[in-house]
């Protein structure tokens, strides 16, 4: 899309709103740079939904007074966020008719609080004795939902001196794999069945064995959709979809196909059905989704776009927003939706006819959530170094603020803005990275820099606001981060890794690193350090054993050995296949191969490692084999291990600990690059 300048426009709305925008020119000595607890001002916004002209959303906020973090609904009251909860424990709400209804799980009871018209003293609505998920309204005495509960695994009965109200306290059992879940603790036996409720009875819809995932109600509110993933199989793939007729129970299966995963659900029609869907490729398990249609009456199904460059959904990474998600809106001229575009998170619309999607809004705006509104759309989004705001969008123009949430919080901040690095890879396609430079930069003088590099690896690094890099910035480093082959946002060929981790990824990476040195004048290629978790932890422990060129480096939430990873990730069973192409019976030898603890005795880099207790996705014995490895081999090394946290330490760990983390990573470059 062309880019119209509208920058005088755009000044004046946010000097209407009070809000200061960074990019306009300012005298820096009466600003701060970003401070190590910054994260804690910032007010991560998320569940946008309208009842009329009406808008509300959730706002979630750290405090380090309670290390913890609190999330409330609020309503948009003349451009401000105006508190309608203050328990600080919603996880989420629906509107229902002109009433906000929210949920409290109490044990194994769900508590349905209502806010009616007004929004003033919520009272109780109704009270469920079940864990409930996710729940579809066709009024207040009819709806459906799903509702979680673990298989009974006891044998015998204990005799009453020996029970204990939770047998997890004294012991655990394992019989399926995957066993435990990051963030989510043991899963084994854990299950989600959908459920009715009508007028007052519930019914099982699904039984007690399958997980139900998403699910959706037509719009004439004849036909349920859902999926199942199927525990009886292990090692099947992906998941079943099945319309159930609401009228009549009549039930039957309308999967694209077998061995398949579909998600999300959405009714274009009484008719036809909307799906991504993604079939198991052996060649390359990175493969972006299908998009179809499907024919409800016949089970007919119609490709209508082959998702390659826009996926459906944003995958670009951020320390300071949480829990964004929108579903499709269908509407007459197509399916619009927002996507990963390289680095950027744009909204689109895809024709129902078939063709390429169309790019909707400018590309200095990144869509974090979307809905229909008046003649146009709300969005949650962020432009350039800001936080996240609301805005009006009537499909054409540039977005229209219309709140201010997070103004106050940047209006004194020194922020740095990244500059664009072009570069082409060895395999001749032209690149983009950023260049974060010192807040504080100075004409002339060279700065230690880091190397930043994402999870995932099937994410994206953005160029909005990041936490930790404006932090380093603000230290006086300079933070240089790209999308490396294998990254989300330019299709499926350039997501593909497998069997060639650390290859042609590290071969990005560095490419990238000597374009950052020959198109910026302050860079010390001297004082380079680099970091990353999770992915980024992986690469990092792969870069400094490939190449001396890093004096530091801080691995965060790493994986160092693939043959043990398989067997106690919560995803290892399947993620090393697809991502190494080899298993431990078949061919150990690769394995280890692109394993970084087999290079660890090459390493010459002071390593930090950073590694939480109950990290499942990348488990503590990961770090704790590398760092053993250069301890072994008199590497300056250090690892801090944190309690009762888990993958998600830099974006959802308390605060304290969030705080010490960045604290640690800063202080171990500040003695090795300064």
């Amino acid at each position: 899309m062309k880019r119209v300048n509208l920058s005088s426009a755009i000044i004046v709305v946010y000097l209407i709103l009070g809000i200061a925008n960074p990019a306009i020119s300012q005298d820096n000595t009466s600003l701060h740079p970003v401070g190590i607890d910054f994260f804690t001002h910032v007010k991560s916004i998320s569940n946008v939904k309208t009842i009329g002209n009406d808008i509300f959303f959730t706002i979630r906020q750290a405090s380090t007074k309670d290390d913890k973090y609190t999330t409330d609904i609020y309503q948009l009251v003349d451009g401000k966020a105006k508190q309608l909860t203050n328990s600080g424990r919603i996880g989420g709400y629906d509107v229902l008719d002109d009433a906000i209804v929210f949920r409290k799980i109490i044990e194994n009871e769900t508590v349905f609080m209502q806010l009616t018209r007004g929004y003033g003293e919520a009272t109780e609505w109704l009270r469920l004795p079940y864990k409930i998920g996710q729940i579809k309204f066709l009024s207040r005495n009819h709806f459906f939902f799903t509702a979680s509960h673990t298989l009974k695994q006891t044998i015998s009965e204990l005799p009453d001196s020996l029970k204990a109200k939770d047998d997890n306290r004294r012991y655990r059992i394992f019989d399926e794999i995957p066993f435990w879940s990051n963030g989510r603790g043991d899963i084994n036996g854990l299950r989600s069945v959908l459920y009715e409720y009508k007028d007052g009875k519930v019914t099982p819809l699904t039984d007690s064995l399958s997980i139900v995932a998403g699910f959706r109600i037509s719009n004439d509110k004849h036909y349920l959709a859902y999926t199942i993933s199927n525990k009886h199989v292990f090692r099947s793939y992906g998941n079943n979809l099945y319309l159930r007729d609401i009228r009549n129970g009549y039930l039957k299966n309308i999967s694209v196909a077998d061995s398949t995963s579909h998600n999300p659900l959405i009714f274009i029609d009484n008719s036809h059905l909307f799906v991504t869907v993604r079939p198991y490729d052996a060649e390359n398990p990175q493969a972006n989704s299908l998009f179809f249609s499907i024919d409800i009456t016949s089970g007919k199904s119609k490709q209508i776009y082959n998702g390659d460059r826009y996926e459906f959904g944003v995958s670009l990474l951020s320390d300071v927003k949480t829990g964004n998600h929108s579903e499709p809106i269908i509407e007459k001229s197509g399916i619009v939706y927002n996507t990963t575009a390289v680095d950027q998170a744009p909204l689109v619309r895809l024709p129902l006819t078939g063709g390429e999607p169309q790019v909707l809004t400018p590309n200095d705006f990144d869509v974090d959530e979307y809905l229909p509104y008046q003649k146009g759309y709300l969005l949650l989004g962020t432009k350039q170094q800001n936080g996240q705001e609301l805005y009006y969008f009537d499909g054409k123009n540039e977005p229209r603020l219309i709140s201010n949430i997070n103004g106050h919080a940047f209006a004194d901040i020194l922020i740095a803005h990244p500059r664009e690095i072009l570069f082409k890879n060895k395999a001749g396609k032209l690149l983009r990275g950023y260049v974060l430079p010192p807040a504080n930069y100075e004409q002339g003088r060279l700065y230690p820099t880091i190397l930043n590099v994402h999870g995932g690896p099937k994410c994206a690094y953005g160029k909005g606001f990041f936490h930790e890099m404006q932090y380093w910035s603000g230290k006086g480093y300079a933070v240089i981060f790209t999308n490396p082959r294998g990254s989300s946002g330019n299709g499926s060929d350039f997501a593909k890794l497998k069997g060639d981790f650390g290859g042609r990824d590290y071969d990005d990476l560095m490419d990238f690193v000597d374009a950052a040195i020959s198109q910026t004048d302050f860079i010390d290629e001297k004082r380079l350090g680099i970091t990353g978790g999770s992915y980024g932890g992986v690469m990092t422990n792969w870069v400094i054993g490939h190449t001396d060129r890093f004096r530091a480096a801080a691995s965060q939430r790493s994986i160092s050995n693939w043959v043990t990873l398989s067997g106690i990730s919560d995803i290892g069973y399947n993620f090393v296949n697809n991502y190494v192409g080899a298993d431990v019976w078949t061919d150990i030898a690769t394995l280890w191969k692109q394993s970084p603890l087999a290079y660890a005795n090459k390493v010459k880099a002071p390593t930090l490692f950073i590694h939480s207790e109950e990290d499942y996705r990348c488990p503590l014995p990961e770090g704790l084999q590398m760092y053993s490895a250069l301890q072994y081999f008199n590497v300056p090394s250090r690892i801090v291990i944190f309690k009762n946290e888990n993958h998600e330490l830099s974006r959802n760990g308390r605060p304290l600990n969030r705080i010490k983390r960045l604290d640690e990573i800063t202080h171990w470059f500040d003695k090795y690059l300064k």
